[in-house]
């Protein structure tokens, strides 16, 4: 499974709307993501594993109570098999904005 997909299957029972980079929709909460591939565990000069670097961020409009919704989200990437999320709190006058930091490993040649 793509890293692209395992993202979206931990992140859409959450959040309805989950898509790599920028959303540009009508939805008014949603999450995007973006991650950093690592190849690491070298062997015979070839990596053995990949380590990703992963952000999801998540946007609420502002006054919006997204407590719950934080929760279940962190929850939903540490189910997944992400680390545990570290959230930062990036909201601005506009909207709320949480990034989650997390990492994953998995096998190089495997498709991800």
């Amino acid at each position: 499974m793509s890293m692209n997909n395992k993202i979206r299957a931990a992140v859409l029972p959450v959040v309805s709307v989950c898509v790599p980079d920028l959303y540009t929709g009508e939805k008014t909460t949603y999450c995007t993501f973006q991650y950093t591939e690592m190849p690491q565990a070298f062997g015979d000069d070839m990596p053995q594993i990949t380590v990703y670097l992963v952000q999801v961020h998540l946007f609420a409009p502002c006054g919006e109570n997204v407590l719950p919704l934080r929760k279940q989200l962190r929850n939903a990437l540490l189910f997944a098999g992400f680390t545990a999320p570290q959230v930062e709190n990036a909201s601005d006058e506009v909207s709320q904005h949480y990034v989650f930091e997390c990492e994953y490993a998995g096998g190089f040649d495997n498709g991800d």
